[in-house]
Parts: structure tokens; C-alpha cells; sequence
């Protein structure tokens, strides 16, 4: 049975011109579905619509989303938070993006663990970060102190953070080397293999999408 179906999702940002169109498709537990294409194509709105922030950015969707039988797009926002890192986790395409600057790692961990109402402790998040890779001491260092390698690994970190089904990356290797590149891949592996958790890797580069995917989406 799929975690997630999508039927006929249409989505954009002016009426009438969608970006996206009559887009169906199932992601199975434990499956890796990538969703590859052309810079514009319409990836990243593809994601927006499925965590359900495409109307915070002025957007609109249309079509089911389905998760357990429940169509999410007709979720209201307070329903959303429910299931926001908690069922579906991102992360985004730069991984700066996921860390306040001014903020340690470790205070990001703890300012995300508040904001879904749940508590985190040093233990947990030490874990988290070694089954990323990462010393515990990281913690205490701010984004700017890493390097992209490192950063992109506390964002993967950060979003199993509450143990999600689904984790969405957007661009996830996005600017990075082919090593730093070829390292994260395999992490997303072997938490994969670890966890069960089902992915959503969106690229540009189809030899990414190719070597990482069981089934892909081309737009």
C-alpha cells in the first residue's frame, strides 16, 4: 500500500497558468522516487504541494494528496503541524537554509523540538548527528563553522529529528563536490536501509536520480 498518492495534482501560481498538471503518482514504504527535470520545471512546487506550503507562497493546488486515506490538501494549517516533521520532514536545497545563523546547531535542534510542542535531549541529539557522521561537539558550532558537507549532514540530521515516514530532499546535493556528493548518497542509503523511511529526491541531474532511485518522475 503507498504512503503517498498523488492523483491529478495541478498546482501553480497564477490562475489559469499551472506549473504543474494532472501530475499522478504513488511513493511505496521504503521506495526512493525521484522527480528529475529542467531548472523551471516545476520540482520544487511539486514539494511545496506536498508539505502544503504552496498557498504561503501565494500559490494554489488542486487534485488529492493522499496519506492514510485522507486527501492533505484539504488540511487547514493547525492540521498540517501535525504532520509537519513529524510524518514528512525537508530537506532543502541549500543547507543553510535549515539553520538560523545565529544560531548553534544544537539550538536549531532544540528551537525545532519546541516548535512541534515535543522535547529533546542532548543524548538524542548527539545520536542523531553520529548516525549522520557528525561529532558530538558540532553541537556547539554555528552554520558558518562547517563545511557544506557537514552542514548538508545536520540538515538530514535535523529532519529525522522526530522520526518521520517520509523524508522530501530538495536538491540535497545541490553545489556540493563529487566526493562530499558521493558521501551523503551512500548516508541516505544506509538510513534508508536502517530506518524504512521513503524518500522524495528531487534533482536536476539525472546520473543522481538514476543511481539513488528505484522509480523516477521525469517533468
Amino acid at each position: 500500500m503507498a504512503i503517498i498518492e498523488v492523483k491529478k495534482l495541478t498546482a501553480g501560481y497564477v490562475p489559469g497558468q499551472p506549473v504543474i498538471q494532472d501530475l499522478s503518482f504513488a511513493l511505496l514504504p521504503g521506495q526512493t522516487l525521484g522527480i528529475c527535470g529542467s531548472s523551471g520545471c516545476g520540482k520544487s512546487t511539486v514539494i511545496s504541494a506536498l508539505l502544503g506550503l504552496l498557498h504561503k507562497q501565494g500559490g494554489y493546488t488542486e487534485g488529492e494528496v493522499l496519506y492514510n486515506g485522507e486527501n492533505l490538501l484539504k488540511l487547514n494549517e493547525k492540521q498540517w503541524r501535525t504532520l509537519r516533521w513529524h510524518k514528512f520532514a525537508l530537506v532543502p536545497q541549500s543547507a543553510m537554509n535549515a539553520f538560523n545563523p545565529v544560531f548553534t546547531i544544537g539550538r536549531t535542534f532544540v528551537e525545532t523540538s519546541h516548535a512541534h510542542k515535543v522535547e529533546t535531549s542532548r543524548d538524542r541529539m548527539e545520536l542523531l548527528l553520529d548516525s549522520v557522521g557528525l561529532a558530538p561537539d558540532v553541537l556547539q558550532k554555528y552554520p558558518h563553522q562547517l563545511s557544506g558537507g557537514m552542514r548538508q549532514r545536520a540538515s538530514i540530521a535535523l529532519a529525522l529529528l522526530l522520526d518521520p515516514e517520509v523524508l522530501l530532499l530538495d536538491e540535497a546535493t545541490s553545489g556540493l563536490d563529487v566526493i562530499t556528493e558521493a558521501d551523503i548518497l551512500k548516508l541516505l542509503r544506509g538510513i534508508q536501509q536502517e530506518r524504512g523511511v521513503s524518500i522524495i529526491f528531487v534533482s536536476h541531474d539525472r546520473r543522481i536520480i538514476n543511481e539513488v532511485c528505484h522509480r523516477r518522475i521525469v517533468l
